[in-house]
């Protein structure tokens, strides 16, 4: 059994579906290349239907981190050059450590510039209201699932149903309690994922869009 909590998503699959195409729509009919392309700023006030005020404040806090960032590169430019140069050259190179080593240096230094600047990436999200953080986070979530069905070609309407099954799935993710580092978190965390992709493959996707993501067997051909 699926569970009786998950039924909810199938259920209300259909209901929010309508709502999400009219959504669509009224957004101009973004597809998902177009979509990808938008500026998070925009991303933001579209998705989120950010107030007059919420967007000038917006706007200053996405500059105040891009300033983080470019202070942040400036400081560390020499370091930054050496794990790129690093990089290159064990692209060329038949050592296998090398390769690793290289981008073992080259993912320390984007952690580093990920915790130096998290502070203003966290006071970007706190413009939003309780209920524009939950309608982010199942964009976040949308954005992706699409990522990883990035092969399929879905019609617009298939993607409004994937961004209501996400809305659905992202409010139970919010709902566990515990952090990364919790085995039980991660465990229920990992069966409602499980359950999006069986809903979306399932029950949104053709035959043909199926065949595309099957995942086969080890050790089959």
């Amino acid at each position: 059994m699926r569970g009786l909590k998950w039924f909810a998503l199938v259920v209300g699959l259909a209901v929010l579906v309508a709502a999400s195409v009219e959504a669509a729509e009224r957004g101009g009919r973004r597809g998902r290349g177009k979509e990808a392309e938008q500026s998070e700023y925009d991303l933001l006030v579209s998705e989120c239907k950010l107030t007059d005020s919420q967007q000038t404040t917006l706007k200053a806090k996405i500059k105040a981190r891009e300033d983080a960032v470019a202070a942040w590169n400036t400081a560390n430019a020499q370091k930054i050059k050496a794990a790129e140069d690093a990089v290159t050259a064990a692209r060329s190179s038949s050592e296998a450590d090398a390769r690793k080593t290289a981008g073992a240096a080259m993912r320390a230094l984007v952690t580093e510039r990920v915790a130096a600047t998290a502070a203003a990436d966290a006071a970007i999200i706190t413009i939003l209201t309780p209920e524009q953080k939950a309608v982010w986070e199942a964009f976040k979530l949308y954005q992706s699932v699409m990522r990883r069905y990035r092969k399929v070609e879905l019609t617009e309407e298939q993607s409004a149903k994937v961004k209501a099954a996400c809305a659905i799935a992202s409010k139970e993710l919010s709902a566990i309690e515990g952090d990364a580092d919790d085995k039980t978190a991660r465990k229920a965390k990992s069966a409602i994922e499980a359950k999006l992709r069986w809903a979306i493959e399932a029950l949104v996707f053709t035959p043909e869009q199926r065949e595309t993501v099957v995942r086969k067997p080890r050790g089959s051909r």
